[in-house]
């Protein structure tokens, strides 16, 4: 397969074809993304369609300044804005870890419930964040983006990119650590 750099600038030519390996290298990773943001199935295709004619159009201003997936995934995060926007939805959802990477083939029904119960302390922990740690642990975590993706992303130096992702971590450490050790937990309350 031709490299990725190749086929934008022949794109960027105007040759229409080389699009197409692009939108197969990264389809199913962009379907993915949007679908965890808006749960819908078929709204979430129509919004990786929406984002793929968005790159499509756009494709002249990308300058390689980032790797081409985080421009593709600025514009999809752009696209579900809008259309929570649309839906005049007041925030967006948080959508937090994905069920199949906490989920075992262990069929015993009081670990369900213990990560259900998990689950739920996460969520609220997540949301004591600040906004801008909650932004960059989801990003880091849940959609698995590298440091230098976040910090072009959010328009930050790496190093404090890696700043936001510890404090994040111990901040959430110190959240949990007292569910985790059964012991009362106020902020829960």
């Amino acid at each position: 397969m031709l490299d990725e750099k190749h086929l934008i600038e022949r794109t960027q030519s105007g040759d229409l074809e080389a699009f197409t390996p692009l939108v197969g290298k990264y389809q199913d990773r962009l379907y993915r993304h949007i679908h965890r943001r808006v749960t819908d199935p078929e709204v979430a295709e129509d919004l990786t369609q929406e984002t793929w004619l968005k790159a499509f159009r756009a494709i002249q201003s990308y300058r390689y300044e980032s790797a081409f997936y985080s421009w593709l995934y600025r514009i999809a995060e752009n696209v579900c804005i809008d259309h929570f926007r649309r839906q005049k939805y007041n925030t967006e959802p948080l959508h937090l870890i994905d069920e199949n990477r906490i989920t075992e083939t262990d069929p015993c029904p009081s670990r369900d419930v213990e990560r259900a119960e998990l689950r739920e302390h996460l969520q609220k922990a997540l949301k004591a964040l600040t906004p801008t740690r909650r932004r960059v642990f989801l990003l880091y975590y849940h959609h698995e983006l590298p440091i230098k993706a976040i910090a072009v992303e959010i328009g930050r130096s790496e190093g404090t990119i890696k700043s936001h992702l510890r404090n994040a971590r111990l901040q959430l450490q110190e959240f949990l650590i007292p569910y985790v050790e059964n012991q009362h937990v106020p902020w829960l309350a």
